[in-house]
């Protein structure tokens, strides 16, 4: 099969420069399917989904980029989208992303890349057997002469190639492989599914630990009933989430928020899960914000970043108003001090 035949959908390449507090001004080349990548003769590869782009992939990705800058090498990642789960399994998926594309690609650029493709995957790409991907992918398309991957590496129709099969194939084709071990963090393996499980059970100050980074979402703010207001604790209500984006426990949280149009974060509570001292219990799940120490704004059609960083509390139900409002000043003080905000509510 030839990447020629390849349906590629909306495929351009173009630069993506970002800023990070630890790493100078970067530019990765960002390509959106295989036949827009130019030839080259020296290329380290590594290849996967990178969901999270948590500690174990920044480890795995900072090696890739140090090695080819000592060997006048380009660095190359390939990843895909839609999610593979999603192509195989549509609506069966269970697909609990921690991150968007936009999400994902930024991140991955932050670590210094010099490029990053952007596979559109489709049930043709899926059938490629192991042998197929190595040769059509890894050495007609992406030019490798060094393949890194990680310890729990698999590819190709069935997840059928393994290490093994990889070096064997380095052999015939003439390419390296680097078999990077699992990165530890506090004698545990770091993975995108115990960063799910910490978000399941609320702990989103774990998984702001092996992400390297808070856990973050963002959707675009919709009309609410207003009860907020009145209680004197104004919400945003956040809707149009991506699908399949995994959020965090029903629970109350400390956050900082990025409203659209700006750079600098904003300190907030997060309110996720039912209301039950206002509506029944099987009521429908709210994410509602709130703005510490923030004029009253306008955010009906903004899209907002919500960055989480501490479980403040369970979803409670109270007695009325009185009670809750005393609860969310208590709220409202914590978060401060977590978010280590000089203000006040």
């Amino acid at each position: 099969m030839s990447f020629q035949r390849l349906r590629i959908r909306g495929s351009f390449p173009f630069l993506c420069t970002l800023h990070s507090a630890r790493l100078p001004l970067v530019s990765v080349k960002i390509h959106h399917g295989l036949p827009h990548f130019p030839n080259g003769s020296r290329r380290i590869v590594t290849t996967g989904t990178f969901d999270g782009v948590h500690l174990g992939h920044q480890a795995l990705l900072s090696w890739m980029v140090s090695q080819a800058q000592s060997e006048n090498a380009e660095s190359v990642v390939l990843t895909f989208h839609p999610h593979p789960r999603q192509v195989l399994f549509g609506k069966d998926s269970g697909l609990e992303l921690l991150q968007t594309l936009d999400q994902r690609a930024a991140a991955l650029a932050k670590t210094g890349l010099d490029h990053l493709v952007i596979q559109p995957f489709d049930l043709e790409f899926a059938r490629l057997k192991p042998a197929e991907f190595v040769r059509e992918v890894l050495v007609d398309g992406l030019s490798c002469t060094t393949v890194v991957v990680g310890h729990d590496h698999r590819f190709g129709a069935g997840r059928e190639g393994d290490v093994e099969l990889l070096r064997g194939c380095g052999e015939a084709y003439g390419f390296n492989v680097v078999h990077i071990p699992a990165h530890i963090e506090n004698e545990l393996t770091v993975s995108s599914t115990k960063i799910r499980q910490c978000l399941r059970d609320g702990d989103v100050k774990k998984a702001r630990q092996w992400m390297g980074r808070p856990f973050q979402c963002s959707g675009r703010v919709m009309k609410g009933d207003g009860r907020g207001r009145t209680l004197g604790f104004p919400t945003a209500n956040i809707g149009s989430m991506e699908a399949d984006l995994l959020l965090p426990a029903a629970g109350v949280y400390a956050a900082n928020v990025t409203l659209e149009g700006q750079s600098t974060a904003v300190p907030a509570m997060v309110h996720l899960g039912p209301r039950p001292t206002f509506e029944s219990p099987e009521a429908e799940s709210k994410f509602e914000v709130h703005l510490l120490n923030t004029s009253d704004l306008d955010l009906y059609g903004q899209v907002l970043q919500v960055a989480f960083h501490q479980h403040l509390r369970n979803i409670e139900q109270f007695d009325g108003p009185t009670a809750l409002v005393a609860q969310l000043q208590k709220d409202a003080q914590q978060a401060v001090q977590i978010l280590g905000y000089d203000g006040s509510h």
